[in-house]
């Protein structure tokens, strides 16, 4: 049975980092995965950028490939294609940060249609373009146009990375959920960083990913420095 998971979310929302902690996951619970890259946004965060670690997991990562893997544009392999008609297991989709991003996956859309599938908005009310109803409202009414497709579920992110506080994500969650009743949209999971989910688990309805950061911009980097599965790989 083919289940297809699709992550939207503006940039900023660290929707990539929940989408690479889903599949690894997925992946440690004995599923098949297939992670589809179709985050033609962000020149950094992107799921091709920590390939190796989704190798070394056993998770299928299909992205443009050959000279256009950092390409900033809508071309699409046909290995997209081929997942999406042949594939089992779970299939997920990384989709571009915004309405331009979600372009993309409008191509796919009569495919989608024909199969089951979700469709989440990864909301962090930290973020320049999601800090009130209006935003959110005008965001999803764009990329649901743009990738005729529509949202079934809300990924409640809030954080403000490494400067994140216990009050912070106390007012985050709230006006998250607040959001997310304004667009009657279920909120289908809750992702909390790993220094402050045992703090939060407990005291949140509904299923709670416990985030862990993969990613970071070159500049951040430390030189020579290596992902590996197990790792602490402490990085936000």
């Amino acid at each position: 049975m083919v289940q297809i998971e699709i992550y939207t979310g503006h940039f900023g929302s660290g929707k990539t980092e929940v989408v690479l902690n889903r599949a690894l996951a997925y992946s440690r619970q004995g599923e098949t995965v297939h992670l589809v890259d179709l985050d033609i946004v962000k020149p950094y965060f992107r799921s091709r950028e920590v390939h190796h670690l989704l190798q070394e997991a056993g998770i299928h990562l299909i992205t443009p490939g050959g000279d256009l893997e950092n390409a900033d544009l809508p071309v699409m392999s046909p290995k997209v294609l081929g997942t999406l008609t042949s594939a089992q297991g779970k299939i997920l989709f990384d989709v571009g940060g915004d309405p331009m991003g979600a372009t993309a996956l409008g191509a796919f859309a009569q495919l989608l249609k024909n199969k089951t599938y979700e469709m989440f908005l990864v909301l962090n009310p930290f973020r320049p373009f999601t800090r009130d109803r209006t935003s959110v409202e005008k965001m999803q009414e764009e990329i649901e146009a743009v990738s005729h497709l529509k949202m079934t579920g809300i990924i409640s992110n809030p954080n403000l990375g490494k400067l994140t506080s216990p009050e912070d994500l106390n007012c985050g969650l709230l006006a998250v959920r607040k959001m997310a009743e304004a667009l009657g949209l279920p909120i289908v999971l809750t992702s909390i960083t790993e220094n402050h989910a045992a703090d939060f688990a407990s005291s949140i309805e509904g299923p709670v990913l416990k985030l862990r950061t993969y990613l970071l911009p070159p500049w951040e980097q430390e030189e020579g420095q290596v992902f590996q599965i197990g790792s602490s790989l402490k990085m936000s």
